[in-house]
């Protein structure tokens, strides 16, 4: 149920929420995601994993650097715990070789980016 297959296409959730509260660099950066999670979990193009990685950090990087700037009181705290979550999934499915687990990441990363959306829309003006 977990597997990667399967979940990526939950982070059409976080494009769709993006779009509906005008979010749209969040969107593109989570369709460039969701693109190539779909590539890499599916093998349309082989030795792909390492631009896979690139991409996700990238966009991991510039989430972080967005929740930084807009969380204003600890009750932002939200997006963190679950981007921890995330990536600590992560690491538990390359250090385990279980796919499940790298399952979780995405779903994780999903409720990370609506609660990051919701952060940015209650705390300013995103452009």
């Amino acid at each position: 149920m977990f597997h990667p297959r399967i979940t990526s296409f939950f982070i059409i959730i976080n494009i769709y929420h993006s779009l509906i509260h005008n979010l749209y660099l969040m969107s593109s950066l989570q369709t460039i995601v969701l693109a190539s999670s779909i590539i890499y979990h599916h093998n349309l193009i082989s030795n792909f994993r390492n631009y896979d990685i690139m991409i996700t950090c990238s966009v991991i990087l510039h989430h972080f650097h967005t929740y930084f700037h807009y969380a204003t009181s600890r009750y932002d705290s939200a997006p963190a715990l679950f981007y921890i979550l995330a990536i600590s999934s992560y690491s538990l499915g390359v250090k385990y070789k279980c796919d499940y687990m790298h399952g979780y990441l995405h779903i994780f990363g999903v409720i990370a980016n609506v609660l990051l959306n919701k952060c940015i829309i209650m705390n300013s003006s995103y452009e």
